[in-house]
């Protein structure tokens, strides 16, 4: 079946339905651990790697689904431990990690252990790092890639909407936010129906200005505002909201739908594609 990677390579086609049925208990916990938690998506992907190798390598076990009528606290313990766990897999000399632990010991996966029977240990863990990483590398392309793929969406559409959201809370007391309307050939449209969605790459950082020259020269004078989103603390924005002059800029820069396009601002790639309003949403 599609959903055992050990049989990856069936010619068995299954529906979207009946993979998200087989994996609803995955699917739960993925989903308790980035909305719940709060936990990075990408962090969150190889947090639910390793607890499904986890839950592989314990005979009779249904880790996963136990792990769902927890309590939110005692699985951010757990991911917690999971961290620490990934933490080791990445030092090629378990000495070295240890070093890097500071005060947390080599016995600080408590739960873990318990669940193994005291036989996985960071020790053992760090001993067996390349087939478990294989493993987990299997497991990443082979289920949680198919399993998750439709909540990452529709989390990145609600950060995108809550966003917009705010934007368009701010009309009051920023000129630079976008009215609510413009009068474009004699139609009024709103600031979330010329608004096209930057997407940018983690570790590549574009500012506003780079992004507001770069669509000024390319397109001409279509930019009303920009709005970045997605910064915590010093790091980059990690996406915009451009709103344009004129809706009917938008087929010029992006074709219609989820489609995105690719473009490169001095070398740092990023993607684009038509903002999907809320009244738009089904």
């Amino acid at each position: 079946m599609f959903m055992d990677s050990s049989s990856s390579s069936s010619s068995l086609s299954i529906t979207r339905e009946e993979l998200n049925a087989f994996h609803s208990f995955d699917r739960a916990l993925f989903t308790r651990i980035v909305i719940s938690l709060k936990e990075d998506i990408t962090q969150s992907f190889q947090v639910m790697t390793f607890l499904i190798y986890l839950d592989r390598s314990v005979r009779g076990s249904k880790l996963i689904s136990d792990l769902v009528s927890l309590p939110d606290l005692s699985i951010s313990t757990i991911v917690d431990e999971v961290q620490i766990c990934r933490r080791c897999l990445s030092y090629t000399h378990f000495p070295t990690f240890l070093a890097s632990m500071g005060s947390i010991n080599a016995a600080s996966i408590p739960w873990i252990r318990r669940m193994t029977s005291e036989k996985l240990t960071l020790a053992v863990i760090h001993l067996n790092r390349n087939e478990i990483i294989l493993e987990m590398t299997d497991i990443l392309n082979t289920i949680c890639y198919p399993a998750f793929e439709d909540i990452c969406v529709l989390f990145e559409t609600h950060k995108e909407r809550k966003f917009i959201q705010f934007l368009c809370g701010q009309q009051g007391t920023s000129n630079r936010v976008a009215a609510g309307a413009s009068n474009v050939e004699g139609q009024h449209v709103r600031a979330d129906d010329r608004t096209v969605f930057l997407k940018f790459s983690k570790g590549y950082p574009i500012s506003e200005a780079e992004v507001h020259d770069y669509f000024t020269r390319r397109f001409g004078d279509i930019v009303e505002a920009i709005h970045m989103g997605g910064v915590k603390r010093m790091d980059q924005a990690m996406y915009a909201c451009m709103v344009l002059r004129s809706a009917a800029k938008i087929p010029e820069i992006v074709s219609d739908g989820l489609d995105r396009t690719k473009f490169t601002i001095n070398g740092k790639y990023f993607w684009a594609r038509r903002f999907i309003p809320n009244h738009k949403i089904r």
